[in-house]
């Protein structure tokens, strides 16, 4: 029984993880919202939620190994369609799996693929969370629950208005910071000869004024 509750947490866990993770990368890639928080911390709290998500989903198909309630097979987990309960919702939850981990890997090795192949594979990102939510209401036992449908039915509609402000605004960019007056140079373009410096010319410094001789008082007799 306790299993069977820990997995199910861990598999709702999972789900608001990955749901945060879309909104926030949604939120930070809107001109609408401007550009609230640094690009190193965005990427770095996208990180950290994308990477709980994982986790959580890793205790999730754990528990489904050794939970007795529903027998669940290495392949009924892992290839669609296998098992014979609810195959097609349990094959969306898989596919929903293999993306999410495809994204996550690409946001680590961001540095290695590049930004543009890093931006092509977090497209991704919306529907994994869709095959997730429709994982999760076919296939969830809570999903009778009141308030999991208000959490799906919450999540959902947040995720949908992102994603039209998105695509209302997709020539914008967010707006960054001024750069302060004080800040360094842009570095010159590759190939160009940097510029010469100016010659100093020595300024002649001015002799110094001299001092009056001072008058001398006549000697009386």
């Amino acid at each position: 029984m306790t299993t069977w509750i820990v997995l199910r947490a861990a598999g709702i866990g999972a789900y608001l993880m990955l749901f945060l993770s879309v909104a926030w990368g949604l939120v930070a890639t809107t001109a609408l919202f401007g550009k609230r928080v640094s690009r190193a911390s965005a990427t770095t709290v996208h990180q950290f939620m994308s990477t709980c998500g994982l986790v959580l989903l890793g205790i999730h198909l754990g528990g489904l190994l050794i939970d007795a309630f529903v027998p669940f097979g290495p392949k009924d987990l892992l290839v669609p369609m296998h098992t014979t309960f609810k195959p097609l919702p349990v094959a969306f939850g898989i596919a929903a799996m293999y993306l999410s981990v495809f994204v996550v890997v690409a946001s680590w090795l961001r540095k290695r693929i590049g930004s543009a192949w890093w931006r092509r594979t977090h497209v991704l990102a919306v529907p994994t969370f869709t095959l997730s939510m429709v994982h999760g209401i076919f296939t969830g036992t809570d999903s009778a629950r009141p308030w999991m449908w208000a959490v799906y039915l919450a999540t959902g509609g947040i995720v949908l208005f992102l994603v039209i402000v998105r695509g209302l605004t997709a020539g914008l960019r967010p707006e960054r910071a001024p750069r302060p007056a004080h800040a360094p140079a842009a570095r010159s373009s590759p190939g160009l000869a940097p510029a010469a410096p100016a010659p100093l010319t020595r300024v002649p410094r001015p002799a110094p004024a001299r001092r009056p001789a001072p008058e001398r008082e006549p000697v009386s007799a």
